[in-house]
């Protein structure tokens, strides 16, 4: 397929009007060789690992979650440059689909949502909120770290009927006053700073992690391309100790 046509299918999976301010700009096709697309790979983001691994494996795009250049280009790092000439020197193309998939119907935040079993889910602003059957806040955190296989942190001791989640980094106070005016007994999401811990007081709020969050969305959009396609999966060590 002609990459336009397969640009024109990821706009319709996620608009890019759904994309957050922050974002303009930066998603779409950062990359573009204007090549023939036969085969797809998805990624939460753009490392060499993965690029070597799309080219392994003969892509011709790559549709990856996070951008690689995030500021105006006026320099290029070495780090850029390498990563970049991998996906030049094998003709990948590179798609980002960023806070436009965090919103959009089936994307980041319902396949979170679907994972951790929420019933009855609805939107709120760009998180998801729904039911669960009566809980405490550890065997949540728990069910969390075996449904997301990642380690978790968690402030809070509440007993839980309504969960709020959102990939990526969304333990922040805005977004947990939201969780709060919508009712959440907890809240899912990662990148918990030391600042937000007192709203334990009020909410259970489960870290399990931006990758772990996030990546399962850029598993399941496999299932959604019109050419065969495959998962890289990149997680990252991070070893913790206790």
């Amino acid at each position: 397929m002609k990459i336009s046509e397969i640009t024109g299918f990821l706009e319709k999976i996620a608009p890019l009007e759904l994309a957050d301010e922050s974002d303009r700009g930066r998603i779409g096709l950062i990359l573009d060789l204007d090549n023939e697309i036969n085969k797809i790979a998805t990624a939460l983001d753009v490392t060499d690992h993965v690029l070597q691994e799309a080219a392994r494996a003969g892509a011709d795009l790559l549709v990856a979650h996070h951008t690689p250049i995030y500021e105006p280009v006026n320099h290029i790092s070495k780090t850029l440059a390498d990563t970049l000439k991998i996906a030049l020197d094998n003709e990948i193309s590179i798609y980002v689909m960023h806070t436009n998939y965090d919103s959009a119907p089936g994307g980041v935040n319902d396949v979170l949502a679907e994972l951790l079993e929420l019933s009855e889910v609805r939107t709120a602003g760009l998180g998801r909120i729904g039911n669960v059957a009566p809980t405490d806040t550890e065997k949540l955190a728990g069910f969390t770290a075996r449904r997301l296989d990642t380690h978790v942190t968690y402030v809070g001791d509440h007993e839980i009927e309504t969960v709020m989640v959102m990939g990526g980094s969304g333990l922040k106070s805005e977004y947990i006053e939201m969780a709060l005016d919508v009712g959440a007994d907890a809240f899912i999401s990662a990148e918990m700073h030391h600042n937000v811990i007192p709203y334990a007081r009020y909410i259970s709020l489960i870290d399990a992690t931006h990758y772990a969050t996030e990546n399962p969305a850029m598993l399941k959009l496999v299932g959604r391309l019109p050419v065969e396609s495959l998962f890289i999966d990149h997680r990252p060590h991070v070893h913790v100790i206790v």
